[in-house]
């Protein structure tokens, strides 16, 4: 398998318009909270004031909890089955053998969204604008108008 880096698989919340990103998702994601990051397929994880980690899942939709502190955050995220199930690092690996790759500001979207198909097509997979690719998962959820 392709070796793959950090930012391979997440983005640090320093490179992402985070409220614009959550503008997209009205009213799914309410109160305060500080940013973590996103998967490479915009999945974003952020932090509560109670110290709770969750995670806007945009291929599923909600918002889940994922971890009670940031330390039990850091120890899943530090997991490679953790990685495997939750950033999913086979498909990362698989898009960047085949030169799909990201650039700053772009997570990898599936044309069309699962919510359409039902399941993941990794042979349709593109690079696209963070915001654009909130709007269309947020849109194929039933979330925005």
């Amino acid at each position: 398998m392709t070796q793959l880096s950090w930012s391979d698989i997440f983005t640090d919340a320093s490179e992402l318009d985070f409220p614009m990103l959550l503008a997209q998702w009205p009213g799914v994601v309410t109160g305060p909270l500080s940013p973590i990051g996103s998967s490479a397929f915009g999945d974003l994880y952020f932090q509560r004031p109670n110290g709770g980690i969750e995670c806007l899942d945009v291929l599923e939709g909600g918002v889940h909890l994922v971890a009670d502190s940031f330390e039990s955050f850091q120890q899943m995220m530090n997991s490679m089955e953790w990685q495997e199930d939750k950033l999913l690092t086979s498909g990362v690996a698989l898009l960047k053998d085949k030169a799909v790759l990201r650039g700053a500001g772009q997570f990898y979207a599936f044309a069309p969204h699962p919510a359409f198909t039902g399941q993941i097509d990794w042979n349709h997979v593109m690079p696209m604008d963070a915001a654009v690719w909130h709007s269309i998962c947020s849109q194929a959820l039933g979330v925005a108008p």
